[in-house]
């Protein structure tokens, strides 16, 4: 009984770490909640696709019925690692690999002409067709048009490529229906701050903190004024959020030590042995818990590597919301090296992410 327990608890918690796996894989808001399927890359079925990330496809309710005006409508995304954006031939090459081993095998035929594909360049996007052999509904030879664009996401060094598939013409009403679904903002600021504070947003792992080990992002922002200046009330008094997905509340000890990390990260501790009596030290204290969210109060010191090359002493307030729906930890971080009655707080303490951001 003990080992069928064991094993029932195994099995569960693999399915969850699948699920959570999955829902990370997304590039689509699937505002029309179309049947979905992800397939990571590379794959084993398409030798001739030469390309590593993984791919995102939505399917128009009616795209397996040939009768039907959605016959063969879909969209597909490939969320792809790259250095720079692709060149629209390297598309086109990876697409005619793709359906080339998509179809391969089928209980249609043994021998089939290979997919026929021509991209063009359109204003900023591309537009082509496709002529290949329809292996899973009709058994027959198909042309559908394609509308496709390209977004480089510096920051996480991918390429984002959409591709929206119909037999029909471009002036078809399913084009306006395949048109509403938009690609997933990844890093859409959660501050009510406005374009006046600096900003920046990078993917985890963190480029020079790689051994916090969370998924996610993280945005940081700064007071229009004054955050490199000793002199200045805002000196190193800003704000900070990640978003990392994980299925649980992040636990305060791993609080204390991620910011540890970060901050030993953001000194090159690592790599500069003069500055290892500069090592972090945090202390936080919760001060209270409300539903979903836990609060903190504390202080780290570090170094300021980025004006005076000496010790710091930051205070930090902290709040931690854990969204058990998304399974995301929302932290939010708010530092200074002022007491906690200065006014720099209260420029602080008036800052809010947005709301529902469990949703």
């Amino acid at each position: 009984m003990k080992r069928l327990v064991l094993i029932l608890l195994l099995l569960l918690q693999t399915l969850t770490v699948f699920s959570q796996k999955k829902e990370s894989l997304q590039i689509f808001e699937n505002t029309k909640n179309w049947n979905r399927e992800i397939i990571q890359f590379p794959i084993e079925w398409a030798p001739k696709f030469k390309l590593t990330g993984f791919e995102e496809l939505l399917f128009t309710p009616n795209w397996n019925k040939p009768k039907n005006q959605e016959y063969w409508s879909l969209i597909i995304g490939w969320k792809i690692d790259t250095e720079q954006l692709i060149s629209l031939t390297q598309i086109e090459s990876n697409f005619k690999g793709y359906f080339d081993g998509l179809m391969k095998p089928n209980h249609w035929s043994k021998e089939f002409p290979e997919p026929q594909v021509r991209f063009r360049k359109h204003k900023n996007d591309f537009v082509g067709t496709m002529t290949f052999f329809d292996g899973f509904h009709t058994g027959k030879v198909i042309t559908v048009n394609i509308r496709g664009n390209q977004k480089f996401e510096k920051l996480l060094k991918k390429s984002i490529i959409q591709f929206q598939i119909s037999p029909q013409e471009f002036d078809h009403p399913i084009w306006n229906s395949l048109n509403e679904i938009k690609v997933k903002d990844t890093y859409k600021s959660i501050f009510n701050l406005d374009s006046s504070w600096g900003k920046e947003i990078f993917p985890f792992p963190i480029r020079f903190a790689k051994n916090i080990d969370y998924q996610g992002f993280a945005e940081v922002r700064f007071p229009p004024k004054g955050w490199r200046d000793p002199n200045h009330e805002n000196f190193w008094s800003y704000v900070y959020t990640w978003k990392i997905n994980l299925n649980r509340k992040v636990t305060t000890e791993e609080l204390t030590s991620d910011l540890q990390k970060y901050f030993d990260g953001l000194n090159n501790i690592e790599y500069n042995q003069e500055l290892n009596t500069y090592k972090a030290h945090a202390t936080l204290n919760k001060t209270k818990s409300l539903d979903n969210i836990d609060f903190y109060k504390g202080e780290i010191r570090t170094y300021d590597r980025f004006a005076t090359n000496k010790a710091l002493n930051l205070k930090v307030r902290i709040e931690n919301t854990y969204c058990k729906e998304k399974q995301q930890n929302t932290i939010l971080f708010k530092f200074s090296p002022k007491n906690f009655n200065h006014k720099t707080w209260k420029l602080l303490n008036d800052i809010n992410l947005i709301e529902n951001i469990c949703r």
